[in-house]
């Protein structure tokens, strides 16, 4: 609709003055041009009759004789004229009466003046006192900002009657050619004026409605640009970005006025083991069934629901207390739960689609950082799949000291390397140019003491908050040196680098040793830095930054479009490599979504940053995000995370890019 109405603007403008004009724009212009009016013509009118009034000072220099009859006159007539227009006004008269009265008023102004002045016995001064006549001339085509065909009324009509007058009257053939003649150009010369400046007045009200709509257009797709950013494209919800914003708005607010915030991450049981069985459409349907069930609990109560990814969702709200986080937790699980989505393919003794939810309660959490809510959240969410999926478990310092929370003891991360439980794993990266490896990410692993395997995102959160991660950090660093030790026809490998090791002090000495040690060259590792609101206008980031440089090692931007810090990252600092969230590439099967993620990648490489996309799991995507002009991809389905001995294996058989 917009877009026909500004071609019918730009036609409208592009007219010539003897081309006929748009019937429904014509329509809103006398529409607006009446409102306009109206706000106007009641000062008119005080200001012409206040002025009518006061030209009897002119009658008493030049047909004193008539003054006694002129200045009642024109007291009477002035105030009569303005006091009826008012009255019509505040009535709400249509204004098009209105402007009728309005250039009547004026020409009786005119005649009853005329004919008065014709009495008096200054006769020469009553000829030339007739020319201010014009003066009528000029009230009716400029104060009142008429209408064209009532100026042209009430100017003919003025100089209608002058030339009668004139010729009954005065009887001078040259006195006649003379005054009607500077009537009659005076007539054709306020017309065209009045007709110029209304055709103007159109012009500047359909430049005006384009303006107004190309505003509505760009307000428009600037909402649906935020729409797409911070809205998940399969189930509606809000996305990654949408909920980082909204848990940094309740951080805030909580270290601004103490108030508490409740976080609550909700994960479909078994879900691969449904998507393996009844396919992914169908995994697809079912994720957007339990999506709509817990919006449906959200929504009366005001509550911020959005999917991180995956089968994984995320609630997050102003809370006063550990139950009311329980309550809404549990309303969420019975919610999904009456759904009765048929899973045959569970390994449990359920056969339905169900849910298990971790939440945490902002005031049974310590830390400095909104994250670690997160943390806690996953914490309870970890304990509810050990108990058996299906329920709800709530954070508690008590989980640090269960068996849930023996995993996630300093002492314990400690002892890993000692204990060999943790490993390194390699996940390629490839140019799907050439199809060959271009590179590798460097991810840890790691076993509780019985053997079960842990999440990172279990254990890298509280070896952050221990400090174990610098530990951690530098083993990790001297297994990727030795990789590409190793294998001299891998260009790079790159790890991960945490906030704690960022403000360690010796952190660019460690890392210069490793790699000397390792006797590569150092432009082969390349350390990755998340997005996120620790980097953003930290001086130590960019210090961080500059010193690796110099000792030429890469310095890569990962999870790009995630975190708080948005734009910033890219402004502020130069990374030889941006890595795209995999968020973008799995939300990218519907338009919005792959217009979504060609923005963030034309955005990126409009920074003359080069790209990695994680996350990619099937053909097509690599085929449409290649299409956007991509040629280094990481994700599933180009390789899973590998032991070393497998990713040199496969090097063997498949060289990388030199």
């Amino acid at each position: 609709m917009t877009t026909e109405a500004l071609d019918l603007l730009d036609r409208e403008l592009g007219k010539r003055w003897f081309e006929r004009r748009s019937p429904q724009l014509v329509a809103a212009f006398e529409i607006q041009h009446a409102k306009a009016l109206q706000a106007e013509i009641g000062r008119a009118c005080r200001l012409v009759g206040l002025l009518y009034v006061a030209f009897a000072a002119v009658d008493a220099l030049l047909i004193r004789d008539m003054l006694p009859y002129l200045v009642p006159a024109r007291l009477a007539i002035g105030l009569v004229y303005v006091l009826a227009i008012e009255v019509q006004f505040r009535r709400g008269v249509r204004t098009r009466f209105l402007e009728f009265q309005c250039a009547i008023g004026v020409v009786l102004g005119f005649a009853a003046w005329l004919f008065l002045a014709t009495q008096s016995r200054e006769t020469t001064a009553t000829l030339y006192y007739a020319g201010y006549g014009l003066i009528f001339m000029l009230v009716a085509n400029l104060f009142f900002n008429l209408s064209f065909e009532f100026a042209l009324l009430s100017s003919g009509l003025i100089a209608a009657i002058f030339l009668s007058w004139a010729v009954m009257f005065v009887g001078d053939p040259t006195y006649i050619v003379c005054f009607g003649s500077l009537y009659g150009f005076s007539f054709m010369l306020t017309i065209f004026l009045n007709y110029k400046y209304n055709r103007e007045r159109y012009r500047v009200h359909l430049n005006a409605c384009r303006a107004e709509l190309r505003q509505q257009e760009v307000v428009k797709r600037g909402e649906e640009l935020v729409r797409l950013s911070t809205t998940d494209a399969l189930t509606g919800l809000m996305n990654r970005r949408a909920i980082d914003d909204v848990l940094r708005e309740l951080w805030l607010a909580s270290k601004a006025s103490g108030q508490a915030f409740g976080v609550i991450l909700v994960d479909v049981d078994y879900f691969k083991s449904y998507n393996d069985r009844y396919g992914h459409q169908q995994g697809d349907r079912c994720l957007t069934e339990v999506s709509h069930a817990m919006r449906g609990v959200a929504e009366p109560h005001g509550y911020a629901l959005g999917r991180f990814g995956g089968e994984e969702f995320a609630a997050l709200f102003s809370a006063e207390t550990t139950e009311q986080v329980t309550r809404f937790a549990e309303e969420l699980r019975r919610a999904v739960e009456g759904l009765h989505i048929a899973h045959a393919a569970r390994r449990d003794h359920l056969s339905g689609i169900t849910v298990s939810i971790g939440a945490a309660f902002s005031g049974d959490v310590a830390g400095d950082k909104p994250e670690r809510t997160v943390t806690a959240a996953d914490i309870a969410l970890y304990a509810a799949k050990e108990e058996g999926r299906n329920c709800v478990r709530t954070f508690d310092r008590r989980m640090l000291e269960s068996d849930a929370g023996d995993m996630l003891t300093a002492e314990m991360l400690r002892s890993a390397i000692a204990d060999k439980r943790i490993a390194a794993v390699f996940q390629p990266i490839v140019d799907v140019k050439s199809g060959l490896i271009w590179g590798a990410e460097a991810l840890m692993r790691l076993k509780d003491p019985e053997g079960r395997a842990l999440s990172p995102e279990v254990f890298i959160p509280v070896a952050e908050r221990t400090g174990v991660i610098l530990d951690l950090g530098e083993w990790m660093l001297r297994e990727a040196c030795e990789l590409l030790a190793s294998e001299p026809a891998l260009p790079v490998v790159s790890v991960n680098v945490s906030s704690r090791q960022i403000e360690d002090p010796n952190f660019v000495g460690v890392v210069g040793a490793i790699v000397r040690a390792a006797a590569i060259a150092p432009s082969r590792l390349a350390l990755e830095i998340t997005e996120g609101g620790q980097i953003s206008g930290n001086p130590r980031v960019a210090f961080l930054m500059d010193q690796l440089s110099a000792i030429g090692i890469r310095v890569w931007l990962d999870d790009f479009g995630t975190g708080f810090a948005g734009l910033t990252c890219l402004s502020e600092l130069r990374f030889d490599m941006v890595k795209i969230d995999r968020f973008f590439v799995q939300s990218s099967n519907t338009p919005r979504g792959a217009k979504l993620l060609k923005n963030i990648i034309d955005l990126v490489q409009s920074c003359a940053q080069r790209t990695i996309v994680e996350g990619v799991e099937e053909a097509e995507q690599v085929e449409l995000v290649a299409s956007f002009g991509v040629d280094l991809f990481q994700g599933y389905y180009l390789g899973r995370p590998m032991p070393k001995a497998e990713l040199v294996s496969r090097l063997a058989s498949y060289p990388a890019v030199a």
